[in-house]
């Protein structure tokens, strides 16, 4: 002890000291970048700027009024990535965006309060009040199916996430009636999928029972009969139209005479 000197001594207090204050800049730097909006802070340098929001979608939490709670359903640590980073943009964009993690490992009855099903891991719950949209995970990433294998090919978690805050915000969704009762074609799956993402409340519709095309409906869509409607059918369906109604009819090739549909 009595070898080491006093300039030794006051260099190592000065290194340490030196030191602590580093080590403290440091926390309070990455304290104020944590504090800093994502939008901000983040850079998206995906190719297909997979966790970036459109202007549209941005306008739309713009002028949100009403709280939202979007839960991810993921283990902690085995997140999606693509997914976390958009939801922190849609919490940067509006104070009424609430985004939580719910491990079904730690939290195994949580899905059962909004959905039956089995979702797959990364799936969202998007939650309003009393209304409730579940985002599946195979519904976020759009895929192809090859021989023996699948292959992503885009990512959907805007149009998703869009889609289902403006639906559990939505007290009253447009009705597109569909008809049936005359051998029509079953709504092709990606039409379908396309008027639900735009929150349309899709219902059947017998006109043989109803009589006339509900008041509420926004449009009534027609899709290929193959048997011809009944004159009290035409005669409801134009009516409903010459008021100002509006529909989607779609005809296909048949060997019968379809006189009231054609007219």
């Amino acid at each position: 002890i009595g070898t080491i000197s006093k300039k030794h001594i006051k260099n190592g207090s000065y290194t340490m000291v030196m030191s602590v204050i580093f080590i403290a800049v440091v926390v309070v730097l990455n304290m104020i970048v944590n504090a800093i909006p994502s939008k901000y802070s983040e850079i998206d340098i995906s190719s297909q700027k997979l966790y970036s929001i459109g202007d549209d979608t941005k306008a739309m939490l713009k002028d949100l009024d009403k709280d939202v709670t979007i839960y991810q359903i993921a283990q902690s640590g085995s997140e999606d990535e693509n997914i976390t980073n958009l939801l922190k943009k849609y919490e940067d964009e509006s104070k009424h965006i609430k985004v939580e993690q719910k491990d079904p490992v730690v939290n195994p009855k949580f899905v059962t309060e909004y959905t039956s099903d089995d979702l797959s891991a990364n799936s969202l719950i998007v939650v309003c009040g009393d209304r409730n949209k579940v985002i599946d995970y195979n519904n976020i990433y759009e895929s192809t199916i090859q021989t023996y294998s699948s292959q992503t090919t885009g990512f959907d978690g805007e149009g998703q996430i869009t889609s289902a805050i403006g639906y559990v915000t939505s007290e009253d969704l447009p009705i597109l009636y569909t008809l049936e009762g005359h051998g029509e074609k079953e709504m092709d799956s990606t039409i379908k999928e396309d008027i639900e993402k735009a929150n349309m409340d899709i219902q059947s519709l017998n006109l043989l029972t109803e009589g006339s095309v509900p008041d509420d409906a926004d449009c009534l869509f027609i899709d290929s009969p193959s048997t011809d409607i009944s004159e009290d059918e035409k005669t409801a369906i134009i009516d409903y139209l010459e008021n100002g109604g509006k529909a989607m009819i779609f005809s296909d090739y048949t060997t019968e005479d379809l006189p009231n549909f054609d007219a």
